[in-house]
């Protein structure tokens, strides 16, 4: 199924409204460019000190994934260096780790109806030019364990990715399957070389383009997904994993 392109919500809604409702909500220029530019940055140091690895590596509090023939963790990379994800970039990068704590991203979260959010999980998800590869259709809730979970359960989770590069169709833009959190958690077995096609209601399939600086919030248990990166452009991503302490009332 083709995705369609962002519908348009009404602005008068609360943002909750529409978060509880469709699972998701934009926020145009949440970052400022000078916080783009020092992510970016940072990204780029990332990169760099990676160059050489050629498998799943963990230096200090960083992990690197690295970019497989088929995406899968833990297999060979492409080239050496070629990276898919970097976990807790905040242990090895100040502007990641204000990120976590910064102010217009935390009012994101909270206008979609979460009390006093704190961050569990951090990453940038990249796609390398020509052989960065998908990421199937999936729910962000059935990788949570432990402390996380129960507190995602109890009081609720937002996510959001942030573009640092432009994202659309042709480099492996981020996709949703809007209304999918309604119907729970499924248990689907995760391997990124699958499509996981027809696991989710698809019906309301939305590629959002995204500019550096905007964001995207989705429900921990709203199917979302990507494609490769058919073009000559990078796409880095940062991931950002919310749980709350309470949660507003409607």
């Amino acid at each position: 199924m083709t995705p369609s392109p962002a519908p348009s919500f009404d602005i008068a809604e609360a943002p909750r409204v529409t978060f509880q409702r469709e699972g998701w909500l934009l926020a145009p220029r949440l970052l400022a460019p000078a916080k783009v530019e020092a992510l970016l940055a940072a990204t780029s140091d990332f990169e760099r000190a990676a160059a050489h690895i050629e498998k799943d590596t963990r230096v200090r509090r960083v992990f690197f994934q690295v970019q497989s023939v088929s995406g899968r963790k833990g297999e060979p990379a492409i080239f050496p260096g070629a990276l898919r994800k970097i976990t807790s970039p905040s242990s090895g990068k100040p502007a990641f780790d204000r990120l976590r704590r910064d102010p217009q991203v935390l009012a994101a979260v909270e206008s979609c109806g979460l009390v006093a959010p704190q961050c569990l999980v951090d990453q940038v998800n990249l796609k390398l030019p020509g052989v960065g590869s998908g990421f199937p259709f999936h729910q962000d809730e059935s990788f949570l364990f432990g402390d996380a979970l129960r507190r995602v359960q109890q009081f609720g989770g937002v996510n959001l990715v942030i573009a640092l590069d432009p994202m659309d169709a042709e480099n492996g833009g981020f996709e949703v399957l809007g209304r999918t959190h309604r119907a729970g958690l499924l248990d689907v077995a995760y391997d990124t070389s699958a499509q996981n096609s027809g696991l989710f209601d698809e019906s309301r399939r939305v590629l959002a383009p995204l500019s550096p600086g905007d964001a995207l919030l989705f429900h921990p248990r709203l199917a979302h997904g990507s494609g490769p990166n058919r073009s000559t452009r990078p796409r880095r991503l940062i991931t950002l994993w919310f749980g709350g302490g309470a949660l507003k009332q409607p």
